[in-house]
């Protein structure tokens, strides 16, 4: 059988050239023949206007809480309603299938959760099709918004090691970061923000920290207070070593080879960016025991926790481990991830034929 493809698509919104997910995807799409456009992100009516501009035959969306939350009830309010009258104008007026990826299911930081989950109730019901990323999320999003199970698949990324380069050794990236072969490293990676349980973090490894033991907190912060609240707590420890910048695309590779573990001591998650490139630098991973993530990590699950009381006891446990044996397993989970299935979500109708001409190789 082949297929036939919607090949016109429009992305929203932009995530920018810093977000390698989303230029993964463009690119896997590209790279099969069809033809993508990013819109330009406005503060209101970006829909709108971008779907007038490329006259798509779809409309995919990643992120859609930027659209909904502002930093006011009132502009949350303005926000909610123009994104309304924008799901109405491009599903009822433009008949435009819409398909959208479920990163997570609520904002992280928690703000106007009634009105988020009305709003989003509202546009994924308009949905032709929804992507996520496992099994346990699929069974959330069919309990809590009453969505189809026929319009959700369960399909994975392209994995992070097709992006980011990996040429540097383990003993070549601790001298480019300035340690020791000696020294055990922990690795916090991404941008800092209040869900992901730095203050936690900080806290169990003050809690068992030896002499040549190093928590290195790497990752863009843009709440210089929440910042100002973490270093304070760290008393400015020397052995806890903060990289708070963007870290380009070349040096990720130095901060995951010279790490032992990563520690991602999450508060709530459903999908983590983070995560999936930590299994594809070949790391062991302590983090939150979701379900999602216990099904997924089922074969490191001594190193998830259910509490964060148990950071220090699973980070202290993690140096009588074979970490190396675990990375390559979990290298192993992230290169079979079937992200062919990418192209399934922009079918249209099957037709006939002798073979799939869309089943290629991402080079």
């Amino acid at each position: 059988m082949t297929h036939t493809y919607f090949r016109k698509i429009l992305i929203l919104p932009d995530a920018g050239t810093k977000n390698p997910f989303q230029y993964l995807l463009i690119d896997f799409l590209r790279k099969n023949g069809l033809n993508v456009f990013v819109a330009q992100k406005l503060k209101l009516f970006s829909i709108y206007s971008a779907v007038n501009k490329t006259n798509p035959d779809v409309v995919y969306f990643d992120w859609v809480h930027s659209f909904i939350l502002g930093k006011s009830l009132l502009t949350t309010l303005l926000k909610s309603i123009v994104f309304l009258l924008e799901i109405i104008y491009l599903h009822y007026i433009k008949a435009i299938p819409i398909i959208h990826t479920v990163h997570n299911i609520q904002n992280h930081k928690g703000l106007s959760l009634k009105l988020e989950k009305v709003i989003y109730c509202f546009f994924l019901s308009r949905c032709t099709k929804i992507r996520v990323y496992s099994e346990a999320v699929k069974r959330e999003i069919i309990q809590i918004f009453n969505i189809s199970p026929e319009r959700i698949f369960v399909i994975q990324d392209v994995p992070f090691h097709h992006y980011y380069p990996n040429t540097s050794t383990k003993r070549d990236s601790r001298l480019n970061l300035g340690f020791k072969e000696k020294d055990f490293l922990y690795l916090f990676f991404g941008r800092i923000e209040p869900y992901k349980g730095i203050e936690d973090l900080i806290r169990a490894f003050l809690e068992i920290i030896k002499h040549n033991d190093y928590l290195i907190i790497a990752g863009e912060n843009l709440d210089k207070e929440y910042l100002l609240k973490l270093k304070n707590l760290s008393a400015i420890h020397p052995n806890i070593i903060w990289h708070n910048e963007f870290i380009e695309k070349d040096s990720v590779q130095y901060f995951f080879n010279a790490a032992d573990i990563v520690v991602l001591p999450f508060t709530r998650i459903d999908h983590s960016g983070s995560i999936d490139l930590s299994l594809s630098f070949a790391k062991p991973v302590i983090t939150l025991a979701t379900e999602a993530i216990s099904s997924l990590l089922a074969h490191q699950h001594f190193l998830l926790f259910e509490d964060s009381t148990q950071l220090a006891d699973l980070m202290c446990r993690a140096k009588q481990l074979d970490l190396d044996s675990i990375g390559n397993q979990n290298f192993k989970i992230a290169d079979s991830a079937y992200y062919f299935d990418l192209l399934t979500l922009f079918q249209k109708v099957k037709i006939p034929a002798n073979e799939d001409t869309f089943r290629h190789e991402y080079i």
